[in-house]
């Protein structure tokens, strides 16, 4: 039997929102969501990024979303394999338009130097393992002009110089997630790990970054058990949660 995640009847559409996430978050409170319900907003008044981190976004010109998952099979400490699911899922979507798409860690959707997704998880926990995910996802499509002070905005349309359908990009999108998804319940851990470190942005590479002692230069080796980023500077491994470190040039 073909399983299915994501299904039209569980697509939840807002001409606006604050946050697509908030929106979930509300569902999972007062609600029962199933897996695979999705929340789309054709615009967001406090969309966020990371920390405290605004995504921008033109009103009807990208995908701005936030999937519900219940990984119940997932125990916590495993949590940052639903991380590499939704980044791959989304890099494999790329892919499929763009050459030199790359993951920079943790979870931000580059094409070269340009940043053209980002995404924000959100995990409620219960006993030893996870309830909830709330996988937020900003995807730049039809955007041309970014107003923010962002330094390295792109889209799908800025890339090929072309306008696409929103509703047919979505199915393709969450298709890619889909099939990552199922890899993760089938227990293809070592597999996903593998494509999300070759995916990595600067993997192997000599670059600068800057952490709580300053610059320094050093190369990315891959990620911890935990999804901690490793960085080989000068003979020694460094291990970093996010926030902790910077990428620089």
């Amino acid at each position: 039997m073909n399983r299915c995640l994501f299904s039209p009847n569980l697509l939840i559409c807002k001409s606006e929102l604050n946050s697509t996430n908030n929106f979930a978050f509300d569902l999972i409170k007062n609600q029962n969501p199933s897996a695979g319900t999705v929340v789309l907003a054709l615009s967001q008044t406090k969309g966020r990024g990371q920390s405290t981190n605004h995504w921008e976004s033109e009103r009807g010109k990208n995908l701005t979303i936030s999937i519900i998952l219940r990984p119940e099979f997932l125990p916590i400490a495993s949590q940052f394999q639903i991380s590499m699911v939704i980044s791959l899922g989304v890099a494999d979507y790329l892919k499929k338009y763009l050459k030199n798409v790359a993951i920079k860690w943790p979870n931000d959707i580059y094409v070269g130097n340009e940043k053209i997704a980002g995404i924000l998880i959100e995990h409620s926990i219960l006993g030893s393992t996870l309830s909830h995910s709330i996988c937020g996802l900003g995807l730049n499509i039809n955007q041309q002009k970014f107003m923010s002070d962002a330094p390295n905005p792109t889209s799908l349309a800025l890339q090929r110089q072309k306008v696409y359908d929103l509703d047919e990009e979505l199915t393709n999108l969450l298709n890619c997630i889909e099939n990552r998804y199922f890899q993760l319940e089938d227990g293809k851990t070592d597999l996903l790990e593998q494509e999300y470190l070759s995916s990595m942005y600067w993997m192997n590479e000599v670059h600068y970054f800057s952490d709580k002692q300053g610059e320094f230069d050093g190369e990315i080796v891959g990620i911890t058990d935990y999804g901690q980023l490793r960085i080989e500077a000068r003979g020694e491994e460094r291990i970093y949660n996010f926030k902790e470190v910077s990428f620089i040039r």
